[in-house]
């Protein structure tokens, strides 16, 4: 019976003590809580009413947000800022500012993959607001805040930062009111991506439905195939859908080992990808929330039987781009494995960049929804239809041979390349393809984490 006492007594002593702590915990936690909420309603009530800037346009496309709208004044302010604020925390955000007397148009990027990097917001809330300084009839500097108002159809977003040392944070954008003045709320919190979110899509061009461009190497020579699927001359047959599955294979795993939560459109030889359907080529970056799209494609001349006089990478990049990440992928893959930038003059915008839209001619003459079309769309799919409103996607649904992109309206998509890591009737291309795949894949790793720590 003594023993029994002696048992409870030195439970209790050691449980006692632990619920002491957790009541001290939890009494500071909701204290923090309910002081911070008093803080946060404090500067609330500091915002101006009756005046709010009218946000016209805002898209997530990849890692940052862009913004654009208008503001009419009572009077000029000495300075007017974008900032995100709560009263304790201000981040000012880079915009570009038009003045027509009181009147001030702006928007936060002349780029659709710039703006406010989500990734760096740190675990608050905060608002975003227009911020005035002006000065007073004392001669005072006196700061005023200007809240926002929705002008657009769209509602709340939900944003997953990119993985990093195993954490992510989830930002709950929305739009709300506090005693009748519509505010636009940034609420951030650490969080675990759920089992359906991923960082990065990988996109392996062609499937087994459609091998791509198919070429033999004998020796020096580069053959095309016979009609039963071998090499003359008992060479190796390469196929372009092999060789971007290799390629995206390697990649997959480079960005795992740094770090981050990857999805491939297909991993083996023998997938059949659909381009619109669920999970697709054009739509699982997005049913996945990824920010980056990579396509993987290696090109080809279009010369049947001949040997490209053309070489080396090319990037696409979708409208309205900074050429940033193209520029680190060209620099890194050049350097890492072994090729050059392609010397093709077509679509060139800089060294190994390209763009290609429709042209006028495209557009009268084609039957896939017409009017969604400018000289300002891409005309590759797999960077226009992943882009949403910011790449102008056009597979509204009125394309009898495809089902409607989900997505083509989306204003929260992943940022979209193509990559044509070289040309297949080339014998220095494939011959370095071939020896350097491994080398492609690291390049490409790096690149990414590159321009991901610059941002």
């Amino acid at each position: 019976m003594k023993k029994r006492r002696k048992m409870k007594k030195k439970v209790l002593k050691t449980i006692i003590p632990l619920l002491i702590v957790l009541v001290l915990v939890f009494a500071a936690f909701f204290t923090y809580k309910f002081i911070f909420k008093e803080k946060e309603k404090q500067f609330l009530e500091t915002i101006e009413t009756g005046v709010y800037a009218d946000i016209t346009k805002y898209a997530i496309y990849g890692i940052h947000m862009n913004l654009e709208g208008s503001i009419t004044l009572p009077t000029t302010p000495k300075d007017i800022k974008l900032v995100l604020s709560n009263g304790q925390t201000e981040i000012e955000i880079p915009w570009i500012v038009e003045e027509q007397e009181t009147t001030y148009t702006f928007k936060t990027s002349e780029y659709i993959n710039e703006g406010i990097v989500l990734e760096d917001l740190p675990n608050e809330t905060l608002y975003l607001l227009i911020k005035t300084t002006e000065t007073n009839e004392e001669n005072e500097d006196i700061t005023k805040y200007y809240s926002v108002e929705n002008e657009t159809e769209y509602e709340n977003l939900e944003y997953y930062t990119l993985t990093k040392n195993d954490k992510n944070n989830k930002i709950d954008i929305e739009w709300n009111t506090y005693e009748e003045c519509p505010t636009l709320r940034f609420k951030i919190e650490e969080t675990t991506l759920p089992e359906d979110v991923y960082d990065i899509t990988l996109d392996p061009g062609h499937d087994a439905s459609d091998p791509g461009k198919s070429i033999c190497l004998n020796g020096n020579t580069i053959y095309d195939p016979s009609s039963s699927g071998y090499c003359y001359n008992g060479g190796t047959l390469y196929t372009e859908a092999d060789f971007n599955l290799y390629v995206s294979l390697a990649l997959k795993e480079q960005l795992e080992q740094r770090g981050f939560k990857v999805i491939m459109t297909r991993d083996s030889e023998d997938d059949y990808v659909n381009i619109y359907e669920p999970m697709g080529s054009a739509t699982m970056a997005n049913d996945t929330k990824s920010k980056l799209n990579l396509a993987i494609h290696h090109n080809s001349s279009g010369y049947d039987g001949g040997i490209s006089y053309l070489k080396g990478l090319e990037v696409y990049i979708a409208n309205d781009t900074n050429t940033d990440l193209a520029e680190i992928l060209v620099k890194n893959i050049t350097n890492t494995a072994n090729t050059t930038a392609s010397h093709k003059e077509l679509y060139k915008i800089g060294n190994g960049i390209y763009q290609r839209f429709f042209t006028e001619e495209e557009i009268t003459s084609s039957d896939v929804q017409p009017s969604r079309y400018t000289t300002n769309t891409s005309w590759y799919y797999n960077m226009r239809e992943i882009g949403g409103i910011s790449t102008n996607a056009s597979n509204d649904g009125r394309f009898e041979d495809y089902p409607m992109n989900e997505h083509y309206n989306s204003n929260n998509t992943a940022e979209a390349y193509l990559l044509e890591l070289g040309y297949m009737d080339n014998l220095t291309d494939i011959t370095n393809m071939i020896n350097n795949q491994d080398k492609y894949a690291e390049a490409i790793a790096d690149a990414i984490q590159e321009y991901l720590n610059q941002e």
